[in-house]
């Protein structure tokens, strides 16, 4: 097969294309190294999802190894799925130049892209071959097309004169030269002669818009079409010319004019080249596209936890003070016109909308807290909720307990460490929530574990990102305070320390409470109600100072008082919004109820009180860290 023409190709480098999802370099590697030696192979991906574009590059030693490639392999099948095999062309100016390039309409449903290449392969070298199949509204296949690409613009014409309008697959094709959308309508912007007509005065009928428009020139016909009645009737009309040049006469005069007994008063008249449905959308979908880019100069803020009688206006004013304001919006539900909590800031200087989040995020609004960040896509949100679960996984979950994995007799630590042991100490720790939550003691709950050989384990966390250094701090904290011994989730251990492995060698020893020594080896991890009895006559359910406070707000759930969780510290701010997490996670997601709450809590505190006090938000949030953990665990 002789190369292509019109470019380079020493490097020796071809274009795979329609791979399936999964395919990785690995997988073509092992496909293409039969053909020769080849030097590198990159599966292209998106740069924020990292998820496969469905084509990549293979790069070979030897030019020939390559044309062997295309002439052995084109089309052939990776992982269920054909592939379409070509030359890698650095100059894109061939492509989109369209030389050479021919558009094939109505194929049946089954020429596939090799049957198509087959057909049109005696005309002459062909670059490329696609074949895009057709879907109805119901998901029916249906006749689709097709694009060649020849190396010239001569077998292009061949192939048009000599196909077009035969039977392929006992269905007639057409057969013609490929042109761009953009061309294509920019042809019939110089050729029109159907003119769309809106606004005039819906009590005039076809003859009486026929007399307006013959002032232009030759009128072939006027249609009029209504909806409504009375004050509620609106109408349009289509104006066919003769001429193209009447057509833009009638356009150029009457488009934004009020033309006297034609239009409602106070009304202009609209008069445009008529456009298909398609074209309509094209153009629309172009304006959006070029108002993003134009957005894309600017930085975008998300604000959540709004109240529902904030306006777009007020929260403009809100943030005007921090710089110039692009753009504020309120998102509002279509249906019942009510907001949905959240909107988009837009400021036209980046520090200045730096400024805006450190001041603004956390403040609060309207009796609210506010959330304030950079806005970012969602599928940005859905790749870094998996990156960090992939962190998770791969450096241990954050508040499992690590400590003791050789621990002493009785404690967590005990466990041997297999390869389940980080979900287990996982699922324990939130085991033990559940029990501080029935016994009205999750003030006094946190971090009593130190774990045997194995280092500084997590007892009793709510907040299960809570490492062990900061548990065995809290432990030492606890000692000196009063009624500490009055907490029934107390663990003794069996050297005098206050953790759950019985026999530890760490610093422990030296922060045990007086007549800590009582545990017995093999007890330490075990669970004392009536601790406080024999502690020395200490009265059960006596309190620490502040403990009933937080009971109260654990109590409280979704209805948390801001104020006073802003005064509380960041650690026990965690320790409350996660207990109540796992509670409401639970009824959604048991199974997973202990991984979801850990990622969650990675959020800030102002949007994890969002997701209490909106069911429908946190079940959504759920539901997307269920599918990372899903996608994960079939990787």
């Amino acid at each position: 097969m002789a190369t292509p023409q019109g470019g380079n190709v020493q490097n020796a480098s071809l274009y795979v294309g329609d791979l399936a999802g999964d395919v990785n370099e690995s997988n073509l590697f092992d496909v293409f190294r039969e053909k020769g030696p080849v030097l590198s192979i990159r599966v292209c991906r998106d740069s924020v999802t990292r998820k496969s574009l469905g084509y990549a590059y293979v790069n070979f030693q030897n030019v020939a190894d390559a044309e062997k490639t295309i002439e052995e392999m084109n089309f052939c099948k990776i992982k269920g799925r054909t592939c379409r095999i070509m030359w890698c062309k650095r100059d894109p100016s061939l492509r989109k130049s369209g030389v050479g390039n021919i558009f094939i309409k109505n194929l049946a449903p089954t020429i596939d892209n090799k049957a198509l290449h087959d057909t049109f392969l005696e005309f002459g070298e062909i670059l490329s071959c696609k074949v895009v199949p057709g879907e109805d509204k119901d998901g029916k296949v249906v006749h689709g097309f097709g694009f060649v690409h020849f190396a010239t613009q001569e077998a292009a014409d061949k192939a048009v004169s000599a196909v077009d309008g035969m039977m392929l697959a006992d269905t007639q094709v057409f057969v013609g030269k490929f042109e761009r959308k953009e061309r294509k309508l920019g042809n019939l912007q110089k050729t029109y002669t159907n003119c769309y007509v809106k606004h005039f005065d819906p009590a005039l009928d076809e003859a009486q818009l026929k007399v307006l428009f013959e002032k232009y020139g030759s009128v072939n016909s006027v249609k009029v079409q209504s909806t409504g009645e009375g004050e509620h009737k609106r109408s349009v009309a289509f104006v066919s010319f003769e001429s193209h040049d009447a057509a833009v006469q009638a356009v150029d005069d009457l488009h934004d004019q009020e033309p006297e007994g034609f239009v409602v008063p106070g009304k202009q008249m609209y008069v445009a080249r008529h456009q298909k449905k398609g074209e309509r959308e094209h153009f629309k979908k172009a304006a959006a596209k070029a108002r993003a880019a134009e957005y894309m100069k600017y930085t975008n803020l998300y604000v959540k936890n709004l109240d529902d009688t904030v306006t777009s206006q007020t929260l403009r004013d809100a943030f005007k003070e921090y710089g110039e304001i692009v753009s504020a919006k309120v998102m509002y539900d279509k249906e019942v016109h009510v907001s949905k909590g959240f909107g988009f800031v837009c400021f036209k200087d980046s520090e200045a909308a730096n400024t805006a989040v450190t001041a603004m995020n956390g403040r609060i609004f309207s009796g609210k807290p506010l959330y304030v960040s950079t806005a970012q896509r969602k599928d940005a949100r859905k790749a870094q909720l998996e990156q960090m679960y992939k962190n998770r996984q791969g450096g241990g979950v954050p508040g499992a307990n690590m400590g003791g994995n050789q621990g002493g007799q009785g404690g967590m630590g005990g466990n041997q460490g297999g390869p389940n042991m980080q979900q287990n100490m996982q699922q324990r720790n939130f085991m033990q929530q559940q029990q501080q939550r029935n016994m009205g003691a999750m003030g006094m709950g946190m971090g009593m574990g130190m774990g045997g050989k194995g280092g500084a384990g997590v007892g009793g966390m709510p907040r299960p990102q809570m490492m062990g250094q900061q548990a065995l701090g809290m432990g030492r904290g606890l000692a000196g305070m009063p009624g500490a011994l009055n907490n029934p989730m107390m663990n003794v251990g069996g050297m005098g320390g206050l953790g759950m492995g019985g026999l530890g060698n760490m610093a422990g020893r030296g922060v045990g409470l007086p007549g800590a020594g009582l545990g017995q080896p093999g007890l330490g991890g075990g669970l004392r109600p009536n601790l406080g009895n024999q502690m020395g006559g200490a009265r059960p359910g006596m309190n620490m100072p502040g403990q009933g406070q937080l009971n109260q707000g654990a109590a409280g759930g979704a209805g948390i008082d801001p104020a006073r969780l802003a005064t509380l510290p960041s650690e026990k701010q965690r320790t409350m919004l996660g207990e109540r997490l796992f509670s409401q996670i639970s009824k959604i997601e048991s199974e997973k109820a202990a991984k979801i709450t850990g990622m969650l809590l990675e959020m800030d505190v102002s949007e994890i009180m969002n997701l209490l006090e909106g069911p429908e938000l946190l079940r959504s949030k759920v539901v997307e860290a269920v599918e990372v953990l899903n996608q994960h665990a079939t990787r």
